[in-house]
């Protein structure tokens, strides 16, 4: 059986890795033979990286003189060893969470190590994927605060409370090498089914990760997983574990392609089935593939997955376009999705209000001196709006600046702006203007607090601090309109 090639299939090197890795013999021997004329081993990419460590176990057979086996075996123990020290440092978000009473699932490449599926392949992983429900996103960004987790991206645990309702998963770190992706969906999108919620949480069964008790899911649940996220990855892991899956554990198959068209996942599942069938010689059952070819499927679901088969950063005009179209369509329809931070709070750059240059803005007094990292002021009878002027010290070399805003503790926006580059260490003033909440009695404490770009690691140098810290500031100026 022959199917035409999918836009989400893997493809040149990482394809022809997968097929080494897990392909019959002579399959397997081309592809390899292919991978080494095409690819100058100093410049391996990360997914190729991810993928060398389970083709070193095969190396022996289907290479075995081959003078790269050092170097992949040597790399293969670096990423082996951080991958494990990486699972170390995060075991403290397993103990914080469940401390705190709040039940949370691991899936993707941690289920793996958990249920004894990654030491055969040698899994290399970056971060943990932890699932919590969403009811208790907010319960579990507080515990990660308290356990001194960090946002990948610098913002604030205020911040971030407020995404949480638009917010499908967020990126944390901590300390060198603890890194875990928090979600409170499993999905990218996928159709809100609440029954099919509560039964991956029923059927979810417990295991332990770096000795800590935690719950993974069922395998044919986590089959589902990794067949919906394949469609959206450019690397090959998804195929590895899927390999593994099958050939050591019982997945209900019928079960299977009933949740995916449940779930409005058909597309993307049945992709990867195929993919793994005929490219990789998987054993894949006929009925399962000719359910799922037989499914109805809405305009909407095939848009999705068409125009989300690589990187958003790596979309084309067309792919956007009818990436924007699915999600309307799908919205109405009760899937989740992915959106835009500024659905739920206010994001904003530099602009000047024609009112304040109009002179009919109200200005704030008694503002605090100085240049710090955060500046409160108290607003005693706040109206629509808020102006805000920032002054600091224009950094060495052009970089970008964030700052979150609170109102009474409630984050309501984010600031961003760029400066650096030219008059270092001269003043230079950004100009913000911001709704303000409606409905406030009484005084109004507003809260500035300069934010990094992203995550600090503990021993990053004095370049990297300037490059990516927080950046003190004064308040130039403040007005309410």
């Amino acid at each position: 059986m022959s199917w035409r090639r999918e836009r989400s299939w893997p493809d040149g090197l990482v394809h022809l890795l997968l097929q080494a890795a897990l392909g019959p013999d002579a399959q397997a021997r081309a592809a390899w033979q292919a991978w080494k004329a095409q690819r100058n081993f100093d410049d391996v990419t990360w997914p190729e990286m991810r993928l060398l460590a389970p083709l070193s176990l095969r190396l022996p057979q289907l290479d075995p003189d081959t003078p790269l086996r050092p170097r992949i075996d040597g790399l293969t123990k670096q990423l082996w060893t951080k991958t494990q020290l990486g699972l170390r440092e995060t075991a403290t978000a397993f103990d914080r969470l469940s401390a705190d009473g709040i039940p949370f699932l691991v899936f993707k490449g941690g289920a793996q190590y958990a249920e004894g599926l990654a030491v055969t392949t040698r899994r290399i992983m970056g971060d943990v994927d932890i699932l919590v429900r969403p009811a208790d996103t907010g319960r579990a960004l507080d515990s990660l605060a308290a356990d001194h987790w960090t946002a990948t991206n610098g913002e604030s645990f205020e911040y971030l409370r407020q995404l949480a309702n638009v917010r499908l998963s967020g990126n944390f770190k901590k300390g060198e090498h603890g890194e875990i992706d928090l979600h409170n969906s499993p999905f990218h999108f996928a159709r809100i089914q609440p029954a099919l919620d509560d039964a991956l949480w029923d059927m979810a069964r417990g295991a332990k990760l770096a000795l800590r008790p935690i719950l993974v899911p069922s395998p044919t649940d986590a089959t589902l997983l990794l067949l919906a996220h394949s469609a959206t990855s450019n690397s090959g892991d998804w195929a590895i574990d899927l390999a593994t899956r099958i050939e050591r554990q019982a997945i209900d198959w019928d079960r299977l392609a009933s949740m995916a068209h449940q779930r409005g996942l058909v597309p993307a599942c049945l992709a990867g089935l195929r993919y793994v069938r005929q490219e990789l010689a998987l054993a894949v059952p006929d009925h399962a593939l000719d359910v799922m070819a037989r499914a109805s499927v809405p305009l909407g679901e095939r848009l999705k997955y068409w125009s989300n088969v690589r990187d958003r950063s790596d979309r084309n005009l067309a792919e956007k376009a009818g990436n924007r179209l699915a999600d309307r369509l799908l919205r109405h329809q009760g899937f989740s999705l992915i959106v835009k931070d500024r659905r739920a709070i206010t994001v904003t750059r530099p602009r000047i209000p024609l009112r304040w240059l109009l002179g009919l803005s109200k200005p704030v007094e008694s503002l605090p001196p100085g240049r710090e990292l955060l500046h409160t002021i108290t607003l005693r009878q706040p109206r629509r709006s808020l102006i805000l002027k920032i002054a600091l010290d224009a950094p060495p070399l052009s970089r970008r600046l964030f700052f979150d805003i609170s109102c009474n503790g409630v984050a309501i926006a984010r600031l961003r702006s760029r400066a650096g580059g030219r008059g270092a260490g001269l003043t230079v003033s950004r100009t913000f203007h911001l709704p303000l909440p409606n409905g406030v009695v009484g005084d109004l404490s507003v809260s500035v607090c300069a934010r990094p770009v992203r995550f600090i690691p503990p021993n990053a140098t004095e370049a990297e601090q300037a490059a990516l810290g927080p950046t003190p500031f004064s308040l130039a100026g403040v007005w309410t309109a």
